[in-house]
Formats: C-alpha cells, sequence, structure tokens
C-alpha cells in the first residue's frame, strides 16, 4: 500500500518579480497613509489580501517580532516583500491540491464522477465540449474505475512540475 508524505510532494516555489510586485501592490493599497510602513492591523489586512486568512494573534506576534525589537514604528516594504515571499514560498502543494480535490467533489464521496468533473469544468472552462470533459475524465482515470480518486487527481495535478 501506498502512503502519502506530505513533504515528497512540496516543491521549492521560486517568487518571481511579478509575485514580488503583488505583493509590494497589496503593501501600497494596506499603507492607507503613505507612511511607508504597515502596521500590526495593516499587515493583518495585507495577509488577509495575499492569502484569504486573518492570521492569529500569535502569528502576527511573530511577523511583527523582528520590527519591534529593532524599534521601527512598522513592517517597511522590503521586509513585508521578504516575509510574505518566504510565506508564500512556504505554501504546501499537497494541500493546494487537497482543497482543490474537496472543491470538485460536491458530494464528499471522497472520488470524482465524471458528473463531478463536468459541473467543475462547467464553472471553470465552460467552452470545452462535453466530449472533451468525458475525454479528460478518462485520461485522470488512470485504473478506469470511473472514479477519480484524490491518487489520481493529485498524479495529473503535478504532472511534469519536477521537470521545472
Amino acid at each position: 500500500m501506498y502512503s502519502y508524505n506530505k513533504d515528497f510532494y512540496r516543491h521549492d516555489t521560486k517568487i518571481t518579480d511579478v509575485v514580488k510586485k503583488k505583493i509590494a501592490m497589496v503593501f501600497q493599497h494596506c499603507d492607507e497613509d503613505k507612511k511607508g510602513y504597515l502596521s500590526r492591523e495593516d499587515v493583518k489586512v495585507a495577509v488577509v489580501m495575499l492569502f484569504g486568512y486573518k492570521p492569529s494573534k500569535t502569528e502576527t506576534d511573530v511577523m511583527m517580532a523582528s520590527i519591534m525589537q529593532a524599534n521601527i514604528p512598522g513592517m517597511p516594504l522590503d521586509h513585508f516583500v521578504s516575509l510574505m515571499g518566504r510565506k508564500l514560498a512556504a505554501q504546501d502543494n499537497y494541500e493546494k491540491t487537497r482543497q482543490i480535490f474537496t472543491g470538485f467533489d460536491i458530494h464528499c464521496h471522497g472520488f470524482l464522477t465524471v458528473e463531478d468533473f463536468k459541473k467543475a469544468f462547467a464553472s471553470v472552462a465552460s467552452h470545452l465540449s462535453e466530449r472533451t470533459v468525458q475525454e479528460a475524465f478518462r485520461e485522470v482515470d488512470r485504473d478506469s474505475d470511473g472514479h477519480v480518486s484524490f491518487k489520481d487527481f493529485e498524479f495529473v495535478i503535478n504532472y511534469g512540475q519536477d521537470d521545472v
């Protein structure tokens, strides 16, 4: 029996200039008073904008610790870009894949049917024909049992990433 090892599926993410610009844009948006730094509350808002969740008090304390030690009134742009870049790079691809799979698994069966595939593709790629979606399903259903398991789904999502 094959067991999943989360660390095996992690891929180092390089932070591109485009991502750095996005982080800088979030910084500029959250620095409403144009102070040149983000306050504790500004950092929380920025994390929501970048990652979709509000950081806990403890996580915010950790992010602000070096700023407080340096006796700086807030987090400057360069520190913010570096910190958020590391945070983005540390995101777990396995968890992202699991979230996508769960979103497609509308009946919570633990597998995807061709109907789940059709509904998912209708919302993200409505221009594809039903035949194309069925062919995609057959390709992903590697053991041809009529169900796409998480293992099948993950294989397809991660296909070719080791070559990058």
